[in-house]
């Protein structure tokens, strides 16, 4: 059997077992979190179960296509904060992670233990933050939670809408940089019957057209790219210039940077006074998730990052740098992740 007819076989059971079902998916929900969250809400209703999807985020602050999702589906589907839990907790209560498998990177990390039942969908590596669950059902070498979701929806025979086939397969084309990397037949497959339900790929891909402000942003982080060495690059705002970066910019600057003739690429800029985020991408030789843990962060070998604070931005590209030369390795030493895990980071040689 394939990992989606394990799912099944446990959603089925814990379904029949639980009354309410809470989905949710990570902090600052992308639209592969997004779309795979839509997806359990709809087995959900398929299966006459209550269902809330969970997320605390404002709006606002959200990719303003992102936003645009949430709002034009918000009345079909019950959406609630994580301090309303209380009020909807039952002892038939169940939830769903999608798109993520670490507790810090969900709302309800303080409510995990009122769960009895908690399934974990996601396609990024575990680590020590990962939720413990029976239910853990991690598979990165899958383009995304969305691909994954998708199986689901039609093994249960969901007739999808072709704007809710649309949303699934923007997922897809996020995380796969427009089915460019980490994809599979399997990957393929389930676009070709995304479409066949009324998906349009125009406008699948429409839906991550920047504005100036956005592309601004971006492109000031990709004219800022430092080539090393032919094999990776690094995209980073200048110290002195004050800037502000959402994540979102960032990561799509790492993206941007794999149309080279590069193995792996990462950009860097403040996310607020005192943070920088880190985002990385590979196309497939150098597993960018084990570097990102080095820092703190995770992720898979294709697509990882890390938060990083107490460092300035030329410290932290230096420390990559060194992480990423042959012979260096990292041992503890003085930095704070946001995660507030201290550590201490230092490179030496390995003659030394």
């Amino acid at each position: 059997m394939d990992n989606s007819t394990y799912i099944k076989a446990s959603l089925d059971r814990l379904l029949e077992e639980n009354d309410n079902v809470f989905v949710v998916p990570h902090i600052r929900p992308d639209f592969d979190a997004v779309g795979s969250a839509l997806g359990i809400a709809l087995i959900c209703k398929k299966n006459n179960k209550n269902c809330f999807i969970v997320i605390d985020d404002d709006y606002d602050k959200l990719e303003p296509e992102t936003r645009k999702v949430l709002e034009s589906i918000k009345s079909n589907f019950n959406f609630i904060r994580s301090n309303d839990l209380p009020v909807y907790l039952t002892p038939r209560s169940m939830m769903v992670a999608v798109d993520a498998n670490k507790d810090y990177l969900l709302c309800t990390k303080n409510y995990l233990s009122e769960f009895k039942n908690i399934i974990v969908i996601d396609h990024h590596k575990t680590d020590d933050h990962t939720i413990k669950t029976p239910y853990l059902y991690v598979d990165d070498s899958i383009s995304s939670v969305c691909e994954e979701v998708s199986r689901l929806l039609f093994l249960y025979g969901v007739k999808l809408s072709p704007d809710y086939a649309n949303y699934l397969l923007a997922g897809i084309i996020l995380d796969t940089n427009k089915l460019s990397k980490n994809t599979s037949s399997k990957t393929f497959e389930v676009a070709s019957k995304l479409t066949a339900s009324g998906a349009d790929p125009t406008i699948a891909n429409n839906m991550f057209l920047e504005d100036f402000e956005h592309d601004r942003a971006i492109q000031r982080l990709v004219d800022n790219t430092d080539f090393q060495n032919y094999i990776f690059a690094i995209a980073s705002d200048s110290e002195d210039s004050g800037r502000i970066y959402e994540p979102e910019d960032i990561a799509k600057a790492a993206d941007y940077l794999l149309k080279y003739n590069i193995n792996c690429s990462f950009a860097m800029a403040y996310i607020d006074d005192i943070t920088i985020s880190v985002s990385a991408r590979s196309k497939g030789l150098i597993d960018v998730s084990k570097i990102m843990r080095l820092f703190g962060g995770g992720g898979n070998e294709y697509s990882a990052a890390a938060k990083i604070r107490g460092k300035n931005l030329q410290e932290v590209k230096n420390l990559l740098i060194s992480s990423l030369m042959p012979g260096a390795y990292i041992e503890e030493a003085n930095i704070s992740f946001v995660d507030e895990n201290p550590m201490k980071l230092t490179m030496k040689k390995s003659h030394e």
